[in-house]
C-alpha cells in the first residue's frame, strides 16, 4: 500500500467515524425531550449565578419562579444545571489543547474511552473499536498503565471473538501481560508512598531507627523495581520517597544528588510531567536550604514561584518554605513583601490551614518591624497594618487548640513582644504554659530543638532577664541549638516560623537594650 493509498484509507475511516458519531448524537439528543424545555431556564440560572456567586436555594428559586417554597419544577431545574455544569466542565477540560500536560490529558484519554463504549453500546462496536485503539495509544503515550490495561483488555475481547484476529490477539496478550507486571510494580510503589507518608504524617517529629530501617528497606526494594520496569509512577515516586529517606537521615548531600538525577529523568520524559517536575525541584531547593547555600535554594524558589499559579495551593505552601530561606538570608524587607503578597491574595481564605499558617508568619513579621528589623521607608504605608498581638490570638483558633502542632508558635510570639514591651511578669505566666505544654507534648526524642529554645527561655527568667548572665546561663544549649537541624515540615511540633537561633539572637539584643 503507497502512502497516499494509506493516508486516503485513514482519512476515509477517520471520516466514517465523524458520521458515526454525528448520528449517535442527533439520536441521543432526540431522546432527550426535556433539554429544549429547560434550555432557557438552564440560561437564565447560569445568569443569575454569574451575578451572585452566594446565591441560596430560596433566593434561586425566587429569581426564577417567583417562589419562596422549594418546588418540585426547581429540584428537576436544578439537577439538570448539575448535570450541565458538569457536562460542560468536561468538555473544556478534556479538550485537545490539554493534552500539553500529562496532568489534564488524562481526562481527554477517559473521554475517548467512554464515547467507545457509548458506541459499543449503540450498535457501533467496529468504530467504537477504533476510539480505542486511538485512546491507548495516546495513554501508552502519557503512562496511563491503568488505563491501557483497562483499553487493552477491551481489545482483546474484540480480537479473540467478534472479529477474530490470532496475530492480534496475540500481541494483546503479549501487552496485557506486561501492563499487568508492570501496574502491579506500581501499586506496590504507591503503597510504599502510602506508608512512608502515613508515617511522616502520624509521626511530629523525626523518624525512629526502626522507622528509617523500614523505609531503607522499601526504597532498595523500589529501587529494583526501577531497573526492571519505567513508568512516570514509578520514576517519580521511587526517587521522591529515596530523597525522602535521606532527607529524614540527615544526608542532605545526598538527598541533592537523588533530587537531581530525578529532574534530569523526569524532565527527559516523552511527555510533560508538570506535578514530577514541581516535585524534584522543591526537594533540590529543601537540599540546598538544608545545606545552608541559601543563595541557590532562592535561585530554586524563584524557578518555582514562576511555574506554579498565584493564589493556588502549591502556591502558598512553596512559599511558606522560601519564607525559611528569605530569613536565612537575614533579607527582612523581602521577607515583608512576600508575606503582604501572600496575605493579601483572596484566595487564601480557601486553605484555612495556610491562612492561620500565614497569619502566624505574619506575626513573626510584625515583631521583626517592631524590634526595628525592617525599614519601612520603601514600603507603602497603606499597606502596612497596625497589629495587635491580642487580636492575633483571636484569629487562630484552629492552632491555639493544636497541642501536637503550632501551640508552641503562638506562645513564643506572645513572649517576643511581651519582652520588647518589657512586661515581664507576663513572660513569666506564658513560661508556665510553655512548661506545661512542654511537658505534655513535646517527647525529647522528637523535639530538641523546641525543648532546647524552651530551656534557654527558663533561664532567661532565672537570669532575671539580665542580657549577660542570660547569655553566660544559656552558652552551652546555645551550642547545641546551632548544631542541630531545623525541621521544615510545618506539621511538626518542632516547626518554627523563625528558627531559633536567630530568634535567640534578637532575644539578647531587646534584654541589652531593655537594661
Amino acid at each position: 500500500m503507497t502512502e497516499f493509498q494509506y493516508n486516503k484509507k485513514y482519512k476515509l475511516i477517520k471520516m466514517e467515524l465523524i458520521h458515526t458519531l454525528y448520528k449517535l448524537k442527533k439520536s441521543v439528543k432526540t431522546k432527550r425531550t426535556d433539554d429544549q424545555v429547560y434550555a432557557s431556564k438552564l440560561t437564565q440560572f447560569e445568569e443569575i449565578l454569574e451575578a451572585d456567586d452566594n446565591l441560596s436555594e430560596q433566593q434561586a428559586n425566587l429569581l426564577l419562579y417567583g417562589k419562596t417554597n422549594i418546588t418540585t419544577t426547581f429540584r428537576s431545574l436544578k439537577y439538570r444545571m448539575e448535570e450541565k455544569l458538569m457536562n460542560d466542565i468536561f468538555l473544556l477540560l478534556s479538550s485537545e489543547r490539554n493534552l500539553d500536560s500529562r496532568v489534564n490529558a488524562v481526562l481527554n484519554v477517559e473521554k475517548m474511552a467512554l464515547i467507545a463504549l457509548a458506541l459499543s453500546k449503540h450498535a457501533n462496536r467496529k468504530k467504537g473499536i477504533v476510539l480505542t485503539e486511538k485512546a491507548i495509544n495516546l495513554s501508552k503515550k502519557y503512562s496511563y498503565t491503568d488505563i491501557t490495561l483497562k483499553l487493552l483488555l477491551s481489545l482483546m475481547n474484540y480480537y479473540s471473538f467478534v472479529e477474530p484476529n490470532p496475530r492480534k490477539m496475540q500481541s494483546i496478550m503479549d501487552e496485557v501481560d506486561h501492563y499487568t507486571e508492570l501496574f502491579n510494580a506500581e501499586i506496590y510503589v504507591r503503597k510504599c508512598n502510602a506508608i512512608i507518608s502515613h508515617m511522616d504524617a502520624m509521626n511530629k517529629g523525626g523518624m525512629s531507627t526502626l522507622q528509617l530501617k523500614i523505609i531503607k528497606e522499601m526504597v532498595d526494594k523500589m529501587q529494583e523495581i526501577k531497573s526492571k520496569y519505567s513508568s512516570n509512577t514509578i520514576i517519580f515516586f521511587v526517587h521522591d520517597l529515596t530523597y525522602f529517606y535521606y532527607q529524614v537521615s540527615g544526608n542532605y548531600k545526598k538527598g541533592l544528588e537523588v533530587a537531581t538525577l530525578a529532574l534530569e529523568e523526569i524532565s527527559a520524559l516523552k511527555n510533560i510531567e508538570v506535578l514530577g517536575i514541581y516535585g524534584c525541584s522543591i526537594n533540590i531547593a529543601v537540599s540546598y536550604f538544608y545545606l545552608k547555600n541559601y543563595l541557590e535554594a532562592s535561585i530554586w524558589f524563584e524557578k518555582i514561584l514562576k511555574m506554579i499559579t498565584p493564589g493556588s495551593r502549591n502556591w502558598f505552601y512553596t512559599n511558606g518554605l522560601y519564607f525559611l530561606t528569605i530569613i536565612s538570608m537575614r533579607n527582612y524587607e523581602e521577607l515583608l513583601k512576600m508575606t503582604l503578597l501572600v496575605t493579601q491574595n483572596k484566595n487564601i481564605i480557601k486553605f484555612p490551614y495556610f491562612s492561620e499558617q500565614w497569619s502566624i508568619r505574619e506575626a513573626y513579621v510584625y515583631f521583626l518591624i517592631k524590634i526595628d528589623k525592617i525599614d519601612l521607608s520603601t514600603f507603602n504605608n497603606e499597606n502596612i497594618k497596625h497589629f495587635s498581638i491580642s487580636k492575633f490570638l483571636n484569629s487562630v483558633p484552629f492552632h491555639s487548640k493544636d497541642k501536637s502542632g503550632q501551640n508552641i508558635t503562638i506562645i513564643v510570639i506572645q513572649i517576643l513582644f511581651f519582652l520588647s514591651d518589657r512586661k515581664y511578669n507576663k513572660i513569666i505566666d506564658r513560661i508556665d504554659a510553655l512548661s506545661q505544654y512542654t511537658y505534655r507534648y513535646l517527647r525529647k526524642d522528637e523535639s530538641f530543638r523546641s525543648n532546647c529554645f524552651i530551656k534557654m527561655l527558663l533561664l532567661m527568667i532565672k537570669a532575671d532577664f539580665h542580657p549577660v548572665r542570660t547569655n553566660t546561663y544559656t552558652s552551652e544549649l546555645r551550642i547545641k541549638l546551632n548544631n542541630s537541624h531545623l525541621i521544615m515540615n510545618e506539621k511538626s511540633t518542632q516547626v518554627e516560623i523563625i528558627p531559633y537561633e536567630y530568634l535567640w539572637e534578637f532575644i539578647l539584643e531587646i534584654l541589652e537594650k531593655n537594661k
